[in-house]
Formats: structure tokens, C-alpha cells, sequence
């Protein structure tokens, strides 16, 4: 009768840093990763014609093409994100002091917002498989950051007291000039 086999010694714990090992079962057809990429392409092309919409069409003088903010119209009050449609038409225009004035918090967002890309598209080249979007462990703290920015933000400007009351969304009339020119007054209904 020949011997058993002597047992194995055990094994190591595998450490974060070695590449994970992909079994039959765990690898994704060509099929599925088509859709992904599909995914991707479609937030892409969807985020590319809002901010060229916001763009092409002043917030303020063309009023119709945006819906007014519920939280405004209940409370008479600016929430954490008003002024910025104001300040991404600023930016597509090459404004910063002037975007800064709509919605500071929001320019202040902008590099963790690469940031997070950049923490996306390492992960997608490293494991070799598009991940789920900020759903990485790195990805939460920068996440809260931008919420408290924003919401840190907007809760500050609407105190009414001198230094304050500077961060305050600037008031602008319908017929003030943008950068293309005057604005179009809204036509009768």
C-alpha cells in the first residue's frame, strides 16, 4: 500500500498587497463588462450635456429651464446647494471669483471630486475590473469631506452677522449682462 501524501505546512495569511486570486467562477464575461462600460459611457454623455446645458443657458435671466429650488420656495431661506447652477455656468465660462461668489463650497469640492475619480480609475487598473464607484474604503473620507463642505457652507452664509453675511448669495436682477452679452428678458405667457 504506498504512503499517504505528508500534510501540507500551513499556509500564510495572504496580505493586502498581493494580487487577488481569480477563480473560474469569479471571472466576468465579455457580455457584462460590455454593459459596464456602457454604464460609464452613458454618465459620461449625461454629465457632458448638463454642464453644457448650464453653459448655453444663464440660470438667472432663463429661469425657465430650471426648476426652483423647494427648499427656497417653503422657507424663503438658500439651501446648501443654491447658486450652484450660478457657479458651474461661471466655471464653464473661465469666472473662478465670480463662481467663488455663487457657491464657494462648491469650487472648494471640485479637487476632492478628482480626487475620488483618481481613486476609481486605480482601483479599476489595478484589480483589472471596473469597481462599484467610491464604494472603496479610501473613497468614504473624502465623501464626508464634500458633505461637510457643502452642507458647513450653506448653513454659515445664512447666519446674518457681518463676516457671515459676506458668503451670501449675490443678488441678481434678470436684465444684468452675463458673459454673452445682455440677458434675454423672459418673454410673456
Amino acid at each position: 500500500m504506498p504512503e499517504p501524501d505528508p500534510p501540507l505546512p500551513p499556509q500564510e495569511p495572504i496580505s493586502d498587497r498581493e494580487p487577488p486570486v481569480i477563480t473560474p467562477a469569479m471571472r466576468i464575461n465579455a457580455r457584462t463588462m460590455r454593459w459596464r462600460y456602457f454604464g460609464v459611457g452613458t454618465a459620461f454623455v449625461i454629465l457632458c450635456a448638463l454642464v453644457f446645458f448650464i453653459a448655453r443657458h444663464e440660470p438667472v435671466s432663463q429661469k425657465q429651464y430650471y426648476p426652483q429650488c423647494g427648499f427656497k420656495k417653503a422657507t424663503g431661506l438658500d439651501c446648501p446647494g443654491c447658486g450652484g447652477l450660478r457657479c458651474v455656468h461661471a466655471l464653464t465660462r473661465g469666472r473662478l471669483g465670480q463662481a467663488m461668489q455663487f457657491h464657494c463650497g462648491f469650487v472648494l469640492c471640485l479637487p476632492i471630486v478628482v480626487y475620488l475619480l483618481w481613486l476609481w480609475i486605480r482601483d479599476w487598473r489595478r484589480d483589472g475590473v471596473m469597481p462599484v464607484p467610491f464604494s472603496s474604503t479610501e473613497a468614504i473620507r473624502p465623501m464626508s469631506w464634500i458633505a461637510i463642505i457643502i452642507v458647513g457652507y450653506g448653513l454659515l452664509r445664512l447666519i446674518p452677522v457681518a463676516p457671515f453675511k459676506w458668503l451670501a448669495i449675490p443678488e441678481m436682477d434678470a436684465n444684468e449682462t452675463n458673459a454673452t452679452g445682455p440677458a434675454s428678458p423672459i418673454p410673456p405667457k
